[in-house]
């Protein structure tokens, strides 16, 4: 299986991760996870065998959360705080 995956390392920048057969771009993700409390980006990882982008972060308050998204629509299909 082949997983694209982008780290990121700072708030500052954000790698481009070509994404041709999800309709959801990385951008698009980045800004759903802030929507839904995520405001530290650990991980970002398109699985494009599975359709599904899987983001992990943590929250305001240092507690981890895991959100994977649809690729193709854009559903959250997955949503946890550890």
């Amino acid at each position: 299986m082949r997983v694209l995956t982008v780290v990121l390392a700072s708030a500052l920048g954000l790698a481009a991760l070509p994404a041709a057969a999800a309709n959801v771009d990385i951008e698009t993700v980045r800004e759903m996870a802030f929507d839904r409390g995520i405001v530290r980006l650990e991980e970002i990882e398109l699985h494009r065998r599975k359709g599904v982008w899987k983001v992990e972060g943590e929250d305001a308050y240092g507690e981890e959360i895991e959100m994977k998204v649809d690729a193709y629509t854009g559903r959250v299909i997955k949503m946890e705080r550890d």
